[in-house]
């Protein structure tokens, strides 16, 4: 088992990986309410059976202000309060209209999440972001405030579609690619290990992952400056998966690849840097390219939150291991996305 912590000026997490902590639930002082992915709750349904619940439905589609309206209205029905811990279990889905839900309803309740998927173990519940899509454009309404604590069980790992599990490894790929070159070694030495669930490398891969998040959270919480260099891969993926309906681990490895291969462009990645990274993303299963309408993916750009004026910040690799923020206009970016696709 392994522990950290993550403090900023909105609180503090308990992040534990590696142990059963789904059962610790009985443990807890406070009687919860989870707010539960439904395919979670139809899967392990003995162990989360004794708990009030609301369900929080599967799918992007489900990410919606509609939802979180649902949610609130179940938890009046509950008659929950301010001393009512609500627990978020599931992926990042779920964590993030869970926590967006926990940190507005009666202006703010205790909450944590039990994550269930290898993305949220290792990115979407950890650093306190929460929100709920807006017309298909991703987390455009949300906020920060972070949970008071994060269990990766990595035993629920286990029941994942391989599909959703290999998803996750995108955001482990962009970890070692933009800020730890030694992860991304043992990635490249590991990754059929990683494939098979091994134990010690699941472990060592999640708390790896999770310590990187940590740092750079507690250097820039809200996304001012160092944060912006987990939208590595993003800015392009989340075009792509609003547009081609694909899982977001899927939609950031090709928007990976397109950043790399601007980064190869502009001067600051070497052929042999590029093709590791292509490499890597191939060995995970996860795609590389895809048939991309250049004009659909800038006008999704054009639409995203990170945008600022007619600017867009866009994460650059400067060699492996390391990043440079570029900001470029618009119209042209506009081009080089047409060059890219």
């Amino acid at each position: 088992m392994q522990e950290l912590q993550l403090s900023t000026s909105t609180g503090t997490s308990r992040i534990v990986v590696g142990e059963l902590l789904s059962s610790r639930l009985h443990q807890l002082e406070l009687e919860p309410v989870l707010l539960i992915d439904e395919n979670v709750l139809i899967q392990h349904h003995d162990l989360f059976e004794p708990f009030r619940t609301v369900i929080i439905p599967p799918g992007e589609s489900y990410k919606t202000l509609q939802t979180v309206e649902h949610i609130y209205r179940e938890l009046v029905a509950l008659e929950v309060d301010r001393s009512t811990l609500l627990v978020g279990v599931g992926g990042g889905l779920a964590s993030d209209v869970a926590g967006f839900v926990a940190s507005t309803f009666l202006r703010g309740t205790a909450f944590g999440f039990i994550s269930t998927t290898l993305l949220g173990q290792v990115d979407a519940s950890i650093g306190g972001k929460n929100g709920v899509n807006l017309d298909g454009y991703k987390n455009m309404v949300g906020n920060i405030r972070q949970p008071s604590f994060v269990w990766c069980d990595l035993q629920l790992l286990q029941t994942l579609e391989p599909r959703e599990y290999v998803s996750g490894i995108a955001e482990v790929i962009k970890y070692g690619v933009i800020r730890d070159l030694p992860l991304m070694e043992y990635l490249e030495k590991n990754m059929e290990l990683l494939l098979k669930q091994d134990t010690a490398v699941l472990e060592h891969v999640v708390t790896r992952s999770a310590a990187i998040k940590v740092d750079v959270v507690q250097k820039d919480e809200h996304e001012s400056d160092l944060r912006r260099i987990l939208n590595f891969g993003h800015t392009i993926g989340h075009a792509i998966e609003r547009n081609k309906g694909v899982l977001h681990g899927e939609a950031v490895s090709t928007g990976m690849v397109l950043a790399a291969r601007l980064s190869h462009m502009q001067g600051l990645l070497s052929s042999s840097e590029l093709d590791r990274v292509e490499q890597l993303i191939g060995a995970a299963g996860l795609p590389a390219t895809m048939e991309l309408e250049a004009q659909e993916i800038y006008e999704n750009i054009r639409k995203d939150k990170k945008k600022s004026g007619e600017e867009v910040h866009f994460v650059l690799l400067k060699g492996l291991g390391n990043t440079l923020i570029r900001p470029f206009q618009l119209a042209e970016l506009k081009s080089i996305i047409h060059d890219l696709c």
